[in-house]
């Protein structure tokens, strides 16, 4: 029997993907309920989460074009993960709130420094993310070439990170919390400092292959690409795609302890067990495969037609959140993610490479996380915070499961729309066909 070949070219960039998602899934999908345990309101907390990605938003663009203008991406990629590195070490001398805060009144929380502390490290957490995120991703298209449908098979190594550190740091944080109501987030801390140091080993032997076009006229440009009504037609889509995962990224975790609270207690200690078993079920068994088999079901099917798969999938499974009673059936409903995320972002990433002409592939990538988890995201985040503190955890998924549905038959008649009057198609890299 004859074994599959391995591209060693790209198994730096799939160490990267498994090591920096692990090294982030000790932190990042807590942050909400770390400051819920602060004693912030959903509302607060909501607005927070929106204003922060506005940094990103000139983040990304600026960066990826200093990138692309001065060639520099891998020695930018490698600074920024460092700074990551230390910005989560930061996280053990932010000071605890003062006792009033726990009651949830904004006005006492914003009048705080402690407060403000908590909100310079997420902003400066996010922003060195999002360009991490958004240069490793351009350097794994580059290394792809023309195979940029490929691009979910290196990302799978991401979920493979992400689902078993989760699983792990789940565990360790309710052991070392023991029965304290508030949880102790310092193993996770240490665990992700270990991967993220890693992470910056391994990134060191990725190849650089940024292109050697530069283009002079940056933003000139780039105002080219955004004057094509299918650009135009893809970021919109990409803004509600961000602000459905945005929903469930950020407010998840925030649900099903709100579940617990109401109506099984006493769960409550093994918490954090059972979302880190959550995102390991949700990776393995749902990203994962996706992530791998995204490629064929891409060229299948194509890049637009993905993103419809995904919002459908969307409109379900959060229509399973407003039903469920039970943190725990949130797990096997996690197994929708694929569809729900893995295959559509995919289908985004490579289709923002497909648009960006040379010497501006950082660029337009950083464009598209921009809209993405700038704009998507931070929506996201204000829309749903609010409708968890005016109506409910359950009965904002409601909301949103139906508001994903709108969305999918709209996308669906605007793609068959643009199929009739599309005046060629891009020699099947991008179908605009349903299917």
């Amino acid at each position: 029997m004859r074994l599959p070949k391995v591209n060693v070219k790209l198994l730096p960039i799939k160490a990267h993907f498994f090591l920096s998602n692990g090294g982030t899934s000790p932190l990042t999908p807590y942050l909400t309920t770390m400051a819920k345990q602060r004693g912030y309101s959903a509302r607060l907390v909501g607005a927070v989460f929106s204003v922060l990605p506005l940094a990103a938003v000139f983040a990304r663009p600026v960066f990826g074009a200093v990138a692309d203008h001065f060639r520099c991406q891998k020695t930018m990629f490698l600074c920024f993960i460092v700074v990551v590195t230390l910005i989560t070490a930061s996280y053990e001398i932010v000071p605890d709130p003062p006792a009033d805060v726990d009651n949830g009144r904004d006005e006492i929380a914003l009048s705080t420094h402690q407060f403000w502390l908590f909100c310079a490290f997420l902003a400066a957490r996010y922003v060195t993310l999002s360009i991490v995120t958004t240069l490793s991703e351009t350097m794994c298209l580059q290394s792809l070439g023309k195979d940029t449908h490929k691009f979910g098979q290196q990302r799978f190594w991401g979920c493979i990170g992400w689902g078993s550190v989760s699983m792990m740091t789940g565990w360790l944080i309710d052991w070392y919390s023991g029965e304290s109501p508030i949880k102790n987030y310092t193993p996770g801390i240490i665990v992700s400092i270990v991967l993220l140091l890693a992470d910056l080993l391994v990134a060191f032997k990725i190849d650089d292959c940024q292109s050697d076009v530069v283009s002079k006229y940056i933003f000139k440009d780039l105002r080219k690409v955004l004057g094509d009504i299918k650009v135009v037609s893809f970021l919109i889509w990409v803004i509600f795609f961000g602000i459905f995962y945005g929903s469930i990224s950020l407010y998840l975790l925030w649900h099903m302890e709100e579940l617990v609270t109401r109506f099984h207690p006493e769960k409550y200690s093994s918490i954090k067990t059972i979302q880190g078993t959550m995102f390991a079920i949700k990776c393995f068994g749902g990203e994962g495969p996706f992530f791998f088999l995204s490629g064929k079901i891409i060229k299948k099917v194509g890049h637009l037609n993905s993103i419809v798969i995904g919002l459908a999938s969307l409109s379900f499974r959060f229509f399973l959140y407003f039903i469920i009673k039970d943190p725990v059936w949130v797990l096997p409903v996690e197994l929708l993610s694929g569809l729900g995320f893995a295959l559509p972002y995919s289908a985004m990433t490579a289709y923002a490479s497909v648009l960006a002409p040379e010497g501006l592939k950082s660029t337009v990538q950083g464009l598209f996380s921009t809209v993405f988890q700038g704009v998507g995201v931070g929506l996201g985040s204000l829309i749903t915070g609010y409708l968890f503190n005016e109506i409910g955890s359950s009965e904002t998924y409601l909301v949103l499961s139906i508001l994903a549905l709108v969305v999918c038959c709209i996308q669906t008649i605007t793609i068959k729309i643009m199929a009739r009057t599309s005046t060629s198609q891009e020699n099947g890299d991008v179908n605009y066909s349903i299917t």
